[in-house]
């Protein structure tokens, strides 16, 4: 077998893969610090009654559950300029693999020198809301708004370059609802800076 066929049939395959791995940890962790920071820095602004107002019936079952689309907006236009700041600060961003890893044989995984891999963010990223409700015990309900945050990268070693999609979930908010739990919602979710104006009917 020629040392071509080896490293497009072998070694390629996992280059990619690695790559692909190591990209999304990276760009992960970048965007996950500046939403924190960013939480951090917007305090009360982006606490979960800042974001979400329940209303209540006579005998204290929750009627409905409205986003403030106003307040979700600012919050997600704060956070993405943040992660973009970021994301494009000037700075490079690299991240080092074995050789070993790159080779894909199990016997070499973190063994060899070190390749630099250098990442770019080849677009901006965006970010849609999403309103998740899970059961948190008896007669509870935990209720969470999400972030689900989208940026598109390039990672470049020598010789080859690889693009991927990075797509991760951010925990923006949450609360646990104790009550009758909602028979029906529908979700908070905005998409390109404009929230939908959600409500949250229980029959």
């Amino acid at each position: 077998m020629s040392a071509a066929l080896v490293l497009h049939t072998m070694i390629l395959p996992n280059l990619i893969l690695v790559c692909e791995y190591n990209t999304k940890s990276v760009i992960i962790g970048m965007i996950d610090r500046a939403v924190n920071d960013e939480l951090t820095a917007l305090d009360e602004a982006a606490d979960y009654g800042a974001l979400v107002k329940m209303t209540y019936s006579d005998d204290g079952r929750i009627t409905s559950v409205q986003s403030n689309t106003a307040a979700i907006n600012r919050v997600r236009s704060a956070i993405l300029d943040e992660v973009n700041d970021r994301l494009f600060s000037g700075e490079l961003i690299t991240a080092q693999l074995s050789a070993g890893t790159l080779s894909g044989i199990s016997a070499f995984y973190g063994a060899g020198g070190n390749v630099e891999m250098v990442i770019e963010p080849t677009g901006y990223a965006d970010a849609v809301f999403i309103s998740e409700f899970s059961s948190a015990g008896i007669n509870q309900t935990l209720h969470r708004i999400i972030m689900r945050a989208t940026v598109e990268a390039a990672a470049f070693i020598p010789l080859y370059s690889v693009e991927t999609t990075v797509s991760g979930d951010f925990l923006i908010a949450e609360t646990v609802i104790v009550g009758e739990i909602p028979e029906s919602y529908t979700h908070i979710i905005s998409v390109g800076g404009d929230p939908v104006e959600d409500l949250y009917n229980y029959q």
